[in-house]
């Protein structure tokens, strides 16, 4: 689809119409995040205002998300709600779940609210396209006008992912971040299909982004936040669709060499979320000579149970392979912050299973985990295994492993509360957890709240542009408490 043909007058014509206002709906994961993020930006360099209410705006985004059912349903909720709550405004809905559902797709008989225009997740960078922004304000003003309402109907069909094998990655940058703690996109796609995941079907192969334009982006960032994150879909991946690019090992290197000389004991990188295999002797190392990078690792474990592993399609490590790599780990960082997605409940998991993985949680540095029930997702090959376990006792089989997780992440809150020397990230979210409390995190990751009367002897902005140094005062039932 080429608007810049198919609608060569609308760029002027959208200049014409003066002010124009827009909203944003984020659905799912960091990545999504980032992706709506430098949307906003590119729809405020070409004259859109941000409101917070979708409700009365000129423009609405819906960025979805596919890695549930739970998370579509989400989404095509907001999409009713929108409907209902503002009926003038034209619906973009991009995202994972936007080619997935036909609930999405603008139909003539469609049973349920539709968009007025979609663009799935490969097109997603088109709405940072100056042409397609002006055509999106020209179709909103024409459904302001018009009774009978505007239906752009996209062509869904014409792109598949086998096509894009060679394609580049996303034309899409950020200047700044809206939240206290930017996300670095860095890696999109994956092809390792675990056999309970939509994401390769929703995201692609993977494809990377060049060193230089990380490296790039990240000193922006931390010219104005305090730390910001590396993230994307699996950083495993990174640098498999060109070698030039190097691993994502060298690419935490690089970062390293061009950015501590400037930035170290000043600001921070986390990494977002490693593969278990990504530990090995040459990236742990990377990661004992760091300055910059955070002794914090997220990792994707989603179980301990060799059994559980295969069936899930990730047999290419165990408990104990793992277990190695955190010894290795263990030795580059003496004391880290280090967390788990973790899924019980998959299809042919036994209490035996389970009791495995909780072993493998009391006899491992983990210091927290997000503990998922499995959410049988159609067109994933686990959706038709045997075995499929009551939704009932997957409840329940979470609620074992969260008490393990949350034993451990409370003995790492005691060995934190005695740290008289903190080094802080804020949030900007009051009373989100603790009453009266802002939420914070320091180099371990660990859940820190601030009095928002000790907050009053901060300058405008600390917490944001630089860390703020505190003491822990005690342990709370969410974390550490601690004073300025």
């Amino acid at each position: 689809m080429d608007y810049a043909e198919s609608h060569g007058t609308a760029h002027d014509a959208a200049r014409g119409q003066g002010n124009w206002t827009f909203a944003c709906v984020t659905f799912g994961c960091k990545v999504n995040q980032y992706e709506t993020q430098a949307i906003r930006e590119a729809w405020m360099r070409a004259g859109g205002s941000e409101v917070e209410d979708p409700a009365g705006a000129d423009l609405v985004l819906v960025n979805s998300c596919a890695i549930t059912s739970r998370a579509e349903r989400d989404a095509r909720n907001a999409l009713t709600r929108m409907h209902r709550d503002s009926p003038s405004s034209l619906l973009v809905l991009t995202g994972c779940a936007a080619r997935l559902v036909a609930d999405f797709v603008p139909r003539r008989h469609a049973p349920v609210p539709r968009p007025d225009s979609v663009f799935v997740q490969e097109r997603k960078e088109d709405l940072c396209r100056e042409d397609v922004i002006a055509h999106l304000v020209q179709l909103s003003c024409q459904k302001r006008t018009d009774t009978r309402g505007v239906i752009v109907t996209p062509d869904v069909e014409a792109t598949h992912w086998k096509d894009l094998r060679d394609r580049p990655y996303p034309a899409m940058q950020i200047e700044r971040y809206k939240r206290v703690r930017p996300v670095l996109k860095v890696q999109d796609g994956c092809t390792h299909r675990c056999t309970y995941c939509i994401v390769p079907l929703t995201r692609g192969p993977h494809v990377s982004r060049r060193p230089e334009e990380v490296v790039a982006e990240a000193r922006r960032l931390l010219q104005g936040h305090a730390e910001i994150m590396l993230s994307g879909v699996n950083l495993g991946q990174y640098g498999r669709d060109n070698r030039a690019f190097g691993d994502f090992w060298e690419l935490v290197q690089r970062l390293e060499d061009e950015l501590a000389p400037d930035f170290a004991g000043k600001r921070r990188i986390r990494i977002s979320s490693l593969e278990p295999s990504q530990l090995d002797e040459r990236g742990c190392s990377i990661l004992a000579g760091t300055s910059l990078i955070a002794p914090h690792l997220h990792i994707s474990l989603q179980h301990a149970s060799s059994f559980v592993l295969k069936r899930m399609g990730r047999g290419h490590y165990s408990a104990e392979t793992l277990t190695r790599a955190l010894e290795r780990l263990s030795k580059a960082w003496p004391v880290m912050g280090l967390g788990a997605d973790i899924i019980v409940g998959f299809p042919g998991e036994t209490p035996e299973d389970v009791d495995i993985l909780c072993r493998f949680i009391e006899e491992t540095p983990f210091t927290y985990a997000h503990v998922f029930p499995y959410s049988r997702r159609p067109g994933t090959a686990a959706a038709g295994f045997a075995g499929q376990v009551e939704k009932k006792e997957k409840a329940l089989r979470a609620a074992q492993v969260r008490a393990v997780v949350a034993d451990r992440a409370r003995a790492f809150w005691q060995a934190r509360s005695k740290d008289l020397d903190m080094a802080l990230a804020l949030d900007a979210t009051e009373g989100h957890l603790v009453e009266g409390c802002v939420h914070a995190v320091d180099a371990f990751y660990t859940p820190c709240f601030i009095s928002v009367a000790s907050l009053q002897k901060l300058e405008e902005g600390a917490g944001r542009r630089e860390f703020v140094r505190a003491s822990a005062q005690g342990v709370c039932e969410k974390g550490v408490l601690v004073e300025i």
